[in-house]
């Protein structure tokens, strides 16, 4: 389950940034360029906290099936 949360964050996290990109060459002051650039500080953040969880989830899985 949280395999899945993770590639969809990391999903999420791409087409944010490609929006970005775009909103960069074509509306680079907006209101709507910082928001966006908002969100993928806020994304990032959150997929180091997921990806770290994984690792550990991960890291259960292994011990477990070496007992």
């Amino acid at each position: 389950m949280l395999v899945k949360s993770v590639l969809a964050l990391r999903k999420q996290l791409q087409r944010e940034r490609q929006h970005i990109k775009w909103l960069e060459q074509h509306l680079p002051h907006s209101r709507q360029f910082y928001s966006a650039r908002t969100r993928v500080a806020q994304l990032q953040v959150l997929d180091g906290l997921v990806g770290s969880a994984a690792v550990a989830e991960a890291d259960a899985a292994t011990k477990k099936s070496d007992a």
